[in-house]
């Protein structure tokens, strides 16, 4: 081991590539995210929804013999086909976030076992932990050898 330990081992330039790439994925994410339309209709195709990342619902298209439900009716049906529309948008956002990071790395893969991403959150931290006291400790040490 050098006299900076584990430190002087990292490989920046792989740590600077690796960064960039996941900028570079960040950014091809976002560009293709907004391109992304959640869609539902009604059964009797007489009312269509449409929603997007950056402008939520964007389009309500009502045919004039939707008017004909009873007001409980349509409001109802109005609701379930927004929600519906939104789950058409996050099941896209996934597939494209799993295209984009791979399987094990989509953030939304999360939302349905809570469990497993607090645990994976614990291991990260207890990790950052350990190599903040391993950095703690070298540069204690280097500062002693300094007499600092």
């Amino acid at each position: 081991m050098s006299e900076f330990g584990d430190l002087a081992n990292m490989d920046i330039d792989r740590l600077l590539r690796i960064s960039e790439e996941y900028s570079a994925k960040v950014q091809e994410m976002q560009e293709r995210s907004a391109d992304l339309k959640g869609h539902a209709e009604s059964k009797d195709r007489r009312i269509k929804v449409t929603c997007t990342v950056d402008g939520g619902i964007t389009d309500i298209d009502i045919d004039p013999r939707a008017m004909r439900m009873s007001a409980a009716n349509f409001a109802e049906t109005l609701k379930t086909l927004i929600h519906e529309a939104n789950a058409d948008l996050q099941r896209q956002l996934s597939e494209l976030m799993t295209e984009t990071y791979g399987a094990e790395a989509n953030p939304l893969s999360f939302k349905d076992n809570q469990k497993e991403a607090h645990e994976r959150v614990e291991a990260a931290a207890a990790m950052f932990d350990r190599t903040l006291e391993d950095a703690m400790t070298e540069l204690s040490r280097i500062s002693k050898q300094l007499g600092l």
